[in-house]
């Protein structure tokens, strides 16, 4: 239909028709241009959204204390240059707002990170009517407010060595923590290991230490790697292997006078996923001394070590037991019966959902 009615028009030398043609021609150009540009616009906002969502979600995720809102806003501002540096040279930013804030109060706050861009896009066709199109992106990221719960479940060790717990925050380049980071919990020497809750955002990284002093409960001289008597070893969850920097203190200082000893097997730390079991009501874990590898060879299963050094995001909600052992005795290496607990995160309502099985949640 469409074809015969060009054919008439291009046989047609009446002017009337011509100038009719003429005249149709001016607004079906403008309907192209319009589409045309509309569509490469629309083009480049579903880039400059996929930015603005990773800066949003980067920012929250970095955003888990009021003091660490600079550092934060900086990395969310990062994303944003970063993203915007891959739309085409002609689209240009005209604004750009980073808004970090809390929601909610207790354990119902939520970091907050809203992100929003704008920019102006050329036009190609349309130029003659309007020389750029203005388009914006925004996104709003929150990062719950979660509880940990650090539990002993009736925790009683028979070593001979004095063993306490304690919880940090992972310094932000990875290694080891300062000394006046580190949180006590509970040792084997105190009468209870009661349950300890810890108020933090869903992202945050908390690695634990296990301080071991060599025969700090009965004296049987020195150990299998030379550690006398009173000497102190630090295992930090955070490292790869625990057991590697064991005599390092927290901060790097020297631990004693008698040198540095290291274990001869990195297996000191084995952590288990619970399941859970619904007949009994209770968390049920594998058995940790068939995971041990020695310090020459890789992980003869490559899960112990996950979530050594947990963010409440990583469990997602599921209960998970720790079990430590300072490889201090041929006859006791894998008994992990040195120090064991429970961690196990809930809450959030500060996500909007009430879980903490999303972490950061990107809310539009």
């Amino acid at each position: 239909m469409f074809l015969d009615f060009f054919r008439k028009l291009a046989g047609d030398t009446q002017g009337a028709t011509a100038l009719l043609f003429g005249l149709m021609l001016i607004p079906l150009l403008l309907a192209v241009g319009v589409g045309v540009d509309y569509a490469r616009a629309t083009q480049m906002r579903t880039m400059l959204q996929a930015a603005v969502d990773g800066a949003a979600i980067s920012g929250a995720a970095a955003y888990t204390s009021p003091s660490a809102q600079s550092t934060a806003t900086a990395l969310a501002q990062a994303y944003v240059t970063k993203g915007t540096g891959a739309l085409p040279s002609s689209v240009t930013i005209t604004s750009t707002t980073i808004t970090p804030s809390t929601t909610g109060s207790g354990n119902s706050t939520a970091y907050v990170m809203y992100v929003s861009v704008t920019a102006s896009v050329p036009t190609t066709l349309m130029y003659p009517w309007k020389s750029s199109l203005p388009i914006t992106a925004s996104a709003t990221a929150k990062n719950p407010v979660v509880t940990a719960t650090i539990s002993g479940s009736g925790f009683k060790s028979s070593a001979c060595d004095g063993n306490s717990l304690y919880w940090y925050i992972v310094p932000s380049g990875g290694g080891i923590p300062s000394a006046s980071a580190l949180n006590y919990v509970w040792s084997n020497s105190d009468a209870s290991q009661p349950s300890l809750s810890i108020s933090i955002a869903a992202s945050q990284q908390i690695g634990f230490v296990m301080k071991n002093v060599t025969g700090g409960q009965c004296n049987y001289g020195n150990n299998q790697y030379g550690s006398h008597p009173g000497d102190v070893q630090y295992f930090y969850s955070n490292l790869t292997y625990p057991n590697q920097s064991a005599t390092t203190a927290p901060g790097g200082a020297s631990t004693g006078s008698h040198g540095n000893y290291y274990t001869t097997k990195n297996c000191s730390l084995q952590t288990e996923k619970g399941t859970w079991n619904s007949w009994t009501q209770s968390w049920t874990y594998s058995n940790p001394s068939s995971m041990c590898f020695t310090s020459s060879s890789s992980p003869t299963n490559t899960t112990v070590m996950t979530n050594a050094a947990p963010t409440c995001a990583n469990l997602s909600g599921t209960n998970y037991q720790y079990s430590w052992n300072d490889m201090g005795g041929n006859t006791d290496d894998l008994d992990y019966n040195d120090l064991q607990f429970n961690m196990q995160c809930s809450g959030g309502s500060g996500s909007g959902n009430g879980t903490t099985t999303s972490g950061v949640v990107l809310t539009n």
